[in-house]
């Protein structure tokens, strides 16, 4: 028997290496295309001139099944349109991410060197400072987000991680989501235990509603997701970060949170208690969230004061406005 799996082994390792190799063919067909408010879209490499100053860049990367014009993904750029954002990038790296899902996981690596490379050669060609990019990334591509954060040795302004992808993801993997993937690393969490981790990944780490499914106005949709596993794009409670975070990009307060415990977050159980030991209570944080002071509440989202850190709980509408804004309530 031994004998013949050690016959059998090179041809394994051969079959591996051709997966190898077709994978990084795959992420090499990976681009980033631009879209600036009177221009139409652009690779990176066709742009030979920035038509204005660049003050803030935000790099758009979609996950599983995805593609830069995929609903999953397409708020974000439309809310920062809308906004008046003059320079958008979209990352698609479609063909990798169009295959079996294992498969699709395995390409994350490969995927984000090709696309750090080219965001560095652009960020070079028309001196963008590093200080200027946020990435942002939805499920696979929270994990591509963080990693091309890791090429830049954690030096971008930004990375944000939107419900980062769970399946075949450990805690620590060298290719998921980190912390030091960039000066702030902000996160939201809403899909778990089915499509979304749980695990803290940023500096700051928000849990809308616990961060678990069913996000309120998923609960009959993300059933029929559950029971298609990993075969669909598109899952009410996975996607409900994207949408929160559209939200957030249009209406800055809309979003806000209280600091909780990590325990208390895993178990699902109330937060006031936490914010008791950091001497609030309910009238202080009603009043602050009233008169929208930044300085005593922490909003999730876009306007994301940079010095927060930790975990935060808050609860959100199950149709938009998903935000509550002066009117949240922690209960």
């Amino acid at each position: 028997m031994a004998k013949t799996f050690y016959c059998w082994l090179p041809f394994f390792c051969q079959l591996w290496g051709i997966q190898t190799l077709s994978l990084q063919s795959l992420a090499n067909q990976s681009r980033i295309y631009i879209y600036e408010q009177t221009a139409q879209e652009q690779s990176l490499e066709q742009v030979q001139q920035l038509q204005a100053e660049v003050q803030s860049l935000k790099l758009i990367v979609h996950g599983f099944l995805g593609s830069r014009t995929h609903s999953s993904i397409m708020p974000l750029r439309n809310a920062y349109e809308a906004q008046g954002y003059e320079h958008i990038l979209v990352a698609d790296w479609s063909p990798a991410a169009n295959l079996d899902y294992a498969s699709s996981r395995r390409a994350i690596w490969k995927v984000s060197q090709v696309l750090a490379k080219q965001l560095q050669q652009f960020l070079g060609k028309h001196n963008v400072p590093l200080h200027a990019v946020h990435v942002i990334g939805h499920s696979l591509g929270a994990h591509i987000a963080g990693c091309i954060g890791r090429y830049f040795n954690g030096s971008l302004a930004r990375v944000t991680g939107l419900d980062p992808a769970l399946p075949l993801f450990t805690p620590r993997a060298d290719d998921s989501l980190q912390s030091t993937a960039a000066q702030l690393v902000d996160v939201i969490h809403t899909d778990y235990p089915f499509f979304g981790d749980h695990t803290p990944r940023g500096t700051v780490d928000f849990y809308p509603n616990f961060g678990r499914t069913p996000q309120p106005g998923c609960e009959e949709v993300d059933l029929l997701s559950a029971s298609k596993l990993l075969l669909e794009a598109y899952s009410c409670s996975h996607n409900r970060a994207v949408l929160f975070y559209a939200e957030s990009i249009g209406l800055p307060k809309n979003f806000p949170a209280i600091p909780c415990r990590w325990q208390q977050l895993r178990a699902g159980n109330n937060c006031w208690a936490h914010l008791q030991e950091a001497n609030l209570n309910s009238s202080r944080l009603q009043q602050a969230i009233s008169s929208m002071d930044v300085s005593q509440v922490v909003y999730m989202g876009e306007q994301l004061t940079r010095s927060a850190t930790s975990y935060y709980y808050l609860q959100t509408n199950a149709a938009p406005p998903f935000g509550q804004g002066v009117h949240a309530k922690f209960s």
